[in-house]
């Protein structure tokens, strides 16, 4: 049985990007007038919100994501203002976007047609709905400071663990470089961020935009701006004790064309078609050296360089498992007579090389996340990998990396990263150890704040975890943190909790939460005992944190048919469970979950009373949109698990839609009151206002649609 949806196609794209694309844009796509446009917006409830433009430079993944499988890409790219050639390169650079959305859909016919009675009728339904919910005014989208209450950090006299980085909560994830403003790094949060107690921030860039690329300057037309203003925000961070962290994944690798005048420096061929610059060739590494030296030469203030060198992008010729092979290996005939190990370092010996010869300051980080695919299972080959790295190269490792731990009866380990599952791992503890051993500077790499357990709020209040982790760290005798990936980086939350510890190893937390949070300070401490609790029922898995809908939550659109899209990659969460459950199973998960959000409804009665506060207000707000989204992600499981029979199931199903009405309307409350909310920096905002507008309308429907069944 198929079930009609209240809303036709074109009314689909007025209700997903009113007030987020210009209504003679959304016109000139469906085929309307911009008179036409505002007057069936009026007449689907959205009368009261007003077109923001900053949808189009910082929020444009959520114009993407939600017009995915409504438009063609060329039209999406029209919404951007962009050609369709500048479209599908952003959805190749733009950190894996093209995969997060994953395969396009078919797109069904968005053209305006006049409605039928029956349409009509669903209209107006649609108006009355969203009506009754619409909140006028509230919180301007991306703007995220309004009300900011101050950190509170604890500055010690010797600390512990000096050094601390985190990327910007609010910066684009690459190009913003190109602007001569350098607006994503603005001084306000760059200050709020010191208050912190953090004294470093990265950001990423590819090396042929921050230097001459000699085989083809075209590869690199912008790099001389780009440079000046990386110089230039070294120089303003430095104002607030801020140090500059430059993430490279380098070489790239490039079109098989380019190869056509270069083909001797064709390496291995990547599953994209493009081919990697073999490293072992001398003019590649001529081209890194130079490169790199140049880069530290025009910008003396870069603190450190931190580098992957396996598996983020195709690299070197070993960087990543080919084609679908079951091990590292190579194609590349020179590389294939060499150890993956020698490859890897030499390849970071080459910067931090380059790096001393420039300005003989800038710090050379390798991460050796990836090192490990490579290695056999005891992992000699990483300590192999260490034992050939020059000694003044830094050492970083995942602290949970490889941690083992059992939840539901599964047992399981860590492939990514995690606050729910404490680090640091067996492996980690080993990494670390021998790296300072041979006289290495070592770094670990956590997540405070968030992680892609939960990534759709600033921090989420599970701070025991946290400082436990981090405590744990103390006793490796770390020399830096790198305190959060792409995600984590909000100047709040358990940031300046972490960075007192760090500056004071014996803190005494209890006057941190009395200065912070006043006369609700012991309630919150209770409510973080309960959460921290609650937090490792989680049932953690690359694929759980990676394809569930515990990010998108609320966002999540449902469909009573089964839905045969595969999940994407933190963007969209369909009905194939088996993925997104993997490796406990439905039962487990749902189980796990369940758990979850008792316990975490347990920590959120401690605070239902809070006195009148602003920091109070801000983690209480944080604490419900966590659990939003987690009761959002088993009440999705649970219904993708019933909906398979609707009339035997009619009555889960219905407490199941139900119980997601009210989840989703407290959410779009949340939205309304705070710009926090949903965002996260490569990803912008999971969903906005309309898109929550448009869930419960759904919702609706499906009630409707089970109550067929019951009749």
């Amino acid at each position: 049985m198929t079930y009609k949806d209240y809303l036709t196609p074109w009314q689909k794209v007025i209700i997903r990007n009113y007030g987020a694309v210009k209504p003679e844009c959304i016109g000139k796509v469906i085929g309307l007038t911009e008179r036409g446009v505002i007057e069936n917006a009026g007449k689907l409830g959205l009368g009261g919100i007003k077109y923001d433009p900053d949808w189009k430079e910082k929020g444009f993944v959520t114009v993407i994501r939600n017009n995915w499988d409504l438009l063609p890409n060329s039209e999406i790219a029209f919404f951007l203002g962009l050609d369709e050639e500048s479209f599908d390169k952003l959805l190749v650079e733009y950190d894996f976007l093209d995969v997060k959305l994953g395969k396009k859909p078919e797109i069904k016919d968005f053209s305006f047609r006049p409605l039928t009675s029956e349409e009509e009728e669903n209209t107006e339904n649609v108006r009355k709905t969203v009506e009754s919910l619409f909140i006028e005014g509230g919180a301007k989208p991306f703007d995220f400071f309004a009300g900011y209450e101050e950190s509170y950090f604890i500055k010690g006299e010797n600390a512990a663990i000096k050094d601390r980085y985190v990327s910007s909560y609010c910066a684009k994830y690459s190009g913003s470089l190109l602007d001569d403003e350098l607006s994503d790094y603005p001084e306000d949060y760059l200050e709020k961020l010191s208050k912190t107690g953090t004294n470093g921030i990265w950001l990423s860039d590819t090396l042929r935009n921050l230097a001459d690329f000699p085989f083809d300057e075209s590869f690199s037309p912008d790099y001389e701006k780009r440079v000046k203003n990386l110089k230039k925000l070294t120089e303003r961070c430095e104002k607030y004790g801020i140090k500059v962290y430059l993430y490279l994944n380098e070489p790239r690798s490039l079109p098989e064309s380019f190869f056509s005048t270069y083909p001797h420096l064709k390496g291995q061929r990547a599953e994209d078609g493009t081919y990697t610059l073999c490293t072992s060739k001398p003019e590649v590494k001529e081209y890194l050296y130079n490169a790199v030296k140049s880069l530290a030469e025009n910008v003396p203030l870069l603190y450190a360089v931190l580098t992957i060198t396996m598996s983020e992008n195709p690299t070197h010729c070993y960087s990543r498992y080919w084609n679908g092979a079951s091990k590292i290996d190579t194609d590349c005939p020179d590389c294939k007579k060499r150890k993956p190990q020698e490859v890897v370092a030499e390849v970071n010996n080459l910067l931090a090389k380059a790096l001393k010869d420039g300005n003989g300051r800038t710090r050379l980080i390798a991460n050796i996340w990836g090192w490990a695919n490579y290695a056999g299972e005891d992992k000699k080959e990483v300590f192999e990998t260490i034992d050939l790295l020059n000694k003044d190269t830094e050492v970083l490792c995942v602290s949970e990396y490889g941690k083992e731990f059992t939840r539901g009866g599964v047992k399981c380990k860590v492939d990514d990263y995690s606050i729910s599952v404490e680090g640091p791992s067996e492996f980690a503890e080993k990494v670390l150890t021998y790296a300072k051993k041979k006289g290495h500077r070592t770094w670990a790499k956590i997540q405070v704040n968030n992680s892609w357990e939960c990534s759709a709020v600033p921090f989420i209040p599970a701070f025991g975890l946290m400082t436990d982790h981090v405590k744990r760290l103390m006793n490796l005798k770390v020399n830096g943190l790198m305190l959060c990936w792409s995600l984590g980086g909000y100047p709040g939350g358990a940031l300046p909790l972490i960075n007192s510890f760090c500056e004071n190893e014996d803190l005494d937390e209890e006057s941190w939460y009395n200065k912070v949070y006043g006369e609700n300070a012991d309630k919150i401490r209770s409510a973080v005992k309960a959460f921290d609790a609650a937090f490792k029922n989680y049932p953690f898995s690359v694929e759980s944190i990676y394809f569930g809908a515990h990010n998108s939550g609320c966002g999540n659109l449902w469909s009573l048919d089964k839905d045969s899209r595969e999940s994407t990659m933190v963007c969209y969460t369909f009905d194939d469970s088996e993925k997104w459950t993997y490796p406990y199973g439905a039962e487990s998960y749902i189980s796990l979950m369940t758990e979850l959000c008792e316990g975490w409804g347990k920590g959120l009665k401690l605070i239902a009373d809070l006195k009148d506060d602003r920091a109070a207000e801000e983690f209480r707000d944080c604490a419900l949109a966590s659990y939003l989204h987690f009761k959002s992600a088993l009440n999705l499981a649970t219904f993708s698990k019933y909906k398979s029979d609707v009339k035997k199931n009619a009555d889960i199903l219905k407490t199941c839609v139900k119980d997601e009405l009210k989840l989703t309307e407290k959410l779009y409350g949340l939205v309304k009151k705070d710009a926090l909310i949903g965002f996260e920096m490569t990803n912008h905002y999971y969903y906005n206002e309309n898109r929550l507008l448009e869930k419960v309308v759904s919702l609706y429907r499906i009630l409707e649609n089970i109550g067929r069944h019951t009749v």
